[in-house]
Protein backbone atom coordinates (compact mmCIF):
# COMPACT_ATOMS: atom_id res chain seq x y z
CA UNK A 1 0.00 0.00 0.00
CA UNK A 2 1.26 3.46 -0.87
CA UNK A 3 2.01 5.99 1.85
CA UNK A 4 -1.11 7.88 2.95
CA UNK A 5 -0.49 11.62 2.71
CA UNK A 6 -2.25 14.55 4.38
CA UNK A 7 -3.28 17.58 2.35
CA UNK A 8 -4.57 20.78 3.96
CA UNK A 9 -6.76 23.09 1.89
CA UNK A 10 -8.25 26.41 2.97
CA UNK A 11 -11.58 27.59 1.58
CA UNK A 12 -12.06 31.33 2.08
CA UNK A 13 -15.82 31.69 2.25
CA UNK A 14 -15.87 35.16 0.67
CA UNK A 15 -13.03 34.39 -1.75
CA UNK A 16 -10.91 37.34 -0.67
CA UNK A 17 -7.86 35.49 0.60
CA UNK A 18 -5.82 37.62 2.97
CA UNK A 19 -6.99 40.87 1.36
CA UNK A 20 -10.17 41.40 3.34
CA UNK A 21 -12.02 44.62 2.57
CA UNK A 22 -13.30 44.60 6.16
CA UNK A 23 -9.93 44.53 7.90
CA UNK A 24 -10.79 41.26 9.64
CA UNK A 25 -9.75 37.67 9.29
CA UNK A 26 -12.38 36.40 6.88
CA UNK A 27 -14.19 33.14 7.63
CA UNK A 28 -12.55 30.03 6.29
CA UNK A 29 -13.27 26.33 6.17
CA UNK A 30 -10.13 24.24 6.50
CA UNK A 31 -10.35 20.83 4.89
CA UNK A 32 -7.92 18.09 5.77
CA UNK A 33 -7.75 15.36 3.15
CA UNK A 34 -5.87 12.07 3.21
CA UNK A 35 -4.95 10.36 0.01
CA UNK A 36 -2.60 8.37 -2.14
CA UNK A 37 -1.47 8.66 -5.73
CA UNK A 38 -2.94 9.23 -8.30
CA UNK A 39 -5.30 11.55 -6.37
CA UNK A 40 -2.36 13.21 -4.60
CA UNK A 41 0.79 14.71 -6.09
CA UNK A 42 3.77 16.68 -4.82
CA UNK A 43 4.59 20.36 -5.31
CA UNK A 44 8.04 21.77 -6.13
CA UNK A 45 8.92 21.72 -2.42
CA UNK A 46 8.05 18.01 -2.22
CA UNK A 47 4.93 18.73 -0.15
CA UNK A 48 1.77 16.73 -0.80
CA UNK A 49 -1.05 18.46 -2.66
CA UNK A 50 -4.11 17.50 -4.62
CA UNK A 51 -3.44 16.28 -8.13
CA UNK A 52 -4.08 18.96 -10.75
CA UNK A 53 -7.48 17.57 -11.83
CA UNK A 54 -8.60 17.41 -8.21
CA UNK A 55 -7.42 20.97 -7.58
CA UNK A 56 -9.61 22.12 -10.48
CA UNK A 57 -12.59 20.19 -9.13
CA UNK A 58 -12.06 21.75 -5.70
CA UNK A 59 -11.91 25.28 -7.17
CA UNK A 60 -15.15 24.58 -9.05
CA UNK A 61 -16.82 23.35 -5.87
CA UNK A 62 -15.66 26.43 -3.96
CA UNK A 63 -16.95 28.79 -6.65
CA UNK A 64 -20.30 27.00 -6.78
CA UNK A 65 -20.74 27.14 -3.00
CA UNK A 66 -19.83 30.85 -2.92
CA UNK A 67 -22.36 31.54 -5.69
CA UNK A 68 -25.06 29.43 -4.04
CA UNK A 69 -24.68 31.24 -0.68
CA UNK A 70 -23.92 34.76 -1.92
CA UNK A 71 -27.29 36.23 -0.91
CA UNK A 72 -27.32 34.57 2.53
CA UNK A 73 -23.74 35.64 3.25
CA UNK A 74 -24.51 39.24 2.34
CA UNK A 75 -27.24 39.36 4.99
CA UNK A 76 -25.25 37.41 7.58
CA UNK A 77 -24.89 39.15 10.92
CA UNK A 78 -28.39 40.52 11.40
CA UNK A 79 -30.34 40.37 14.66
CA UNK A 80 -31.70 36.81 14.13
CA UNK A 81 -29.00 34.63 15.69
CA UNK A 82 -30.73 31.33 14.84
CA UNK A 83 -31.00 32.31 11.17
CA UNK A 84 -27.34 33.37 11.01
CA UNK A 85 -26.11 30.17 12.60
CA UNK A 86 -28.37 28.20 10.25
CA UNK A 87 -26.71 29.85 7.22
CA UNK A 88 -23.27 28.89 8.51
CA UNK A 89 -24.42 25.34 9.22
CA UNK A 90 -25.97 25.01 5.75
CA UNK A 91 -22.84 26.39 4.08
CA UNK A 92 -20.55 23.92 5.85
CA UNK A 93 -22.93 21.00 5.22
CA UNK A 94 -23.26 21.93 1.54
CA UNK A 95 -19.48 22.24 1.17
CA UNK A 96 -18.99 18.80 2.77
CA UNK A 97 -21.69 17.21 0.60
CA UNK A 98 -20.21 18.69 -2.59
CA UNK A 99 -16.77 17.38 -1.64
CA UNK A 100 -18.23 13.91 -1.10
CA UNK A 101 -20.16 13.96 -4.39
CA UNK A 102 -17.69 15.63 -6.72
CA UNK A 103 -14.17 15.20 -5.37
CA UNK A 104 -13.57 12.29 -3.02
CA UNK A 105 -12.58 8.89 -4.38
CA UNK A 106 -12.85 5.87 -2.07
CA UNK A 107 -9.43 4.52 -1.09
CA UNK A 108 -7.68 7.30 -3.04
CA UNK A 109 -8.85 10.61 -1.57
CA UNK A 110 -10.91 10.97 1.57
CA UNK A 111 -11.96 13.85 3.80
CA UNK A 112 -10.49 13.55 7.28
CA UNK A 113 -11.83 16.73 8.87
CA UNK A 114 -13.38 20.17 8.40
CA UNK A 115 -12.66 23.03 10.78
CA UNK A 116 -13.63 26.69 10.71
CA UNK A 117 -11.48 29.70 11.41
CA UNK A 118 -11.64 33.44 11.02
CA UNK A 119 -14.30 35.88 12.06
CA UNK A 120 -17.90 34.80 11.46
CA UNK A 121 -20.26 37.66 12.24
CA UNK A 122 -23.16 35.79 13.80
CA UNK A 123 -25.04 38.64 15.48
CA UNK A 124 -25.12 42.38 15.03
CA UNK A 125 -27.24 44.84 16.98
CA UNK A 126 -27.19 48.38 15.62
CA UNK A 127 -30.58 49.63 16.78
CA UNK A 128 -30.03 49.66 20.56
CA UNK A 129 -29.80 53.17 22.07
CA UNK A 130 -26.30 52.78 23.49
CA UNK A 131 -25.02 51.25 20.26
CA UNK A 132 -26.37 54.22 18.26
CA UNK A 133 -24.88 56.67 20.79
CA UNK A 134 -21.48 54.98 20.52
CA UNK A 135 -21.62 55.15 16.71
CA UNK A 136 -22.57 58.83 16.84
CA UNK A 137 -19.68 59.57 19.20
CA UNK A 138 -17.27 57.77 16.90
CA UNK A 139 -18.63 59.72 13.91
CA UNK A 140 -18.13 63.01 15.76
CA UNK A 141 -14.49 62.38 16.64
CA UNK A 142 -12.01 64.97 15.36
CA UNK A 143 -10.61 64.07 11.95
CA UNK A 144 -6.98 64.47 13.09
CA UNK A 145 -6.84 61.05 14.78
Amino acid sequence: MAEVLTILQEFDVFGNGDASPYGIDTPKINAQFVGVTPAVAFDVHNQPKLARANERKLRDIEAAVRTQFAMQLNSLGGPDLAENLGVIQQLISTFKNRLEQDLLVPEQLELESLTTSGEWLTYWQDEAPLVRTKEQQRTNLPKDF
